[in-house]
């Protein structure tokens, strides 16, 4: 029960302190840019565009978390 109680109390407080302990830092390699005059998902290693964006304005942050979650999918399977 000791043993329970300091890992109780040492545990992270926050949502985020605990999501990076539980699953590591998230590591971005995409930015959000205006190409073109069209916002696109640009990679910061290369530059290059990943997705367009197809909408008027500024695309929401679920299509952005959407677009980097399938981005990252496809980078690791293959």
């Amino acid at each position: 029960m000791k043993k329970f109680k300091q890992y109780i109390l040492s545990t992270p407080t926050s949502v985020d302190e605990w999501e990076e302990d539980v699953f590591g830092v998230e590591i971005i390699d995409e930015v959000l840019k205006q190409v073109d005059g069209k916002w696109a998902l640009v990679s910061k290693k290369t530059g290059r565009p990943l997705a367009y964006y197809k909408g008027e304005g500024k695309p929401s942050d679920d299509w952005i978390a959407s677009q980097e979650k399938r981005i990252q999918y496809f980078k690791n399977v293959g």
